[in-house]
């Protein structure tokens, strides 16, 4: 069960803890609301007791909790998300991974390079939908770092940073007699854009020949 002060002692106790929950909150909210989380107070416990406040209010919305709790990635904990105390003992996990940014560049051009390879042929170029390649390189990301957590792949904050680590993948791919992965439109009409926001609209082409 939550309790309430010595958890709130526990959490304003380690500032490293506090950091993670008001970032990982603010980077939702953005997400959610297009807005930026202003969160105010002089001391640890008054910028907690705001970040609260104004999650409560959110919160009282069901469309409001709906988009949060999406971006905040915490459908697992059902009905326990009505519980605003709960939601964010839970973000503030430090052993639970749910930030693309809390990864490491090797880490993920690593897993990049080996998904490529198992999706790839012997017979040639193969296409694969983005969302599913990276949602596979995740799941390889947390198997070969024993790593727990949950990163969703979709139209998000998540999307722009690993957009960025795969044209660096496809880079390194590229040779002048062809590329190891490219990036398409998923209709294979048109060029990419420049800032993609959603994986669901694009595909990789992937060519063992040239990993």
């Amino acid at each position: 069960m939550f309790d309430k002060k010595s958890n709130y002692d526990e959490m304003i106790g380690a500032s490293k803890a506090l950091g993670k929950v008001i970032r990982e909150i603010r980077a939702a909210w953005l997400e959610a609301f297009g807005t930026e989380m202003v969160v105010g107070g002089a001391t640890p416990s008054a910028r907690f007791d705001d970040l609260l406040a104004q999650l409560r209010a959110k919160w009282a919305g069901k469309r409001d909790r709906e988009r949060l709790i999406e971006a905040l990635d915490i459908e697992e904990l059902g009905t326990a998300a009505s519980d605003i105390e709960h939601v964010v003992e839970f973000v503030s996990d430090a052993t639970f991974l749910r930030n693309v940014d809390d990864l490491t560049p090797n880490q993920v051009l690593s897993a990049m390079a080996a998904v490529a390879w198992d999706e790839s042929s012997d017979d040639g170029a193969i296409e694969v939908e983005l969302a599913s390649f990276l949602r596979t390189v995740i799941k390889r990301i947390f198997g070969d770092n024993n790593l727990k957590g949950r990163i969703n792949i979709g139209a998000n904050r998540h999307f722009p940073r690993l957009y960025q680590w795969l044209t660096e993948y496809a880079e390194q791919t590229a040779w002048e007699g062809g590329s190891g992965l490219k990036i398409r439109n998923l209709s294979g009409r048109g060029r990419v854009a420049r800032h993609p926001r959603d994986p669901k609209l694009l595909k990789v082409v992937i060519n063992r020949a040239f990993l």
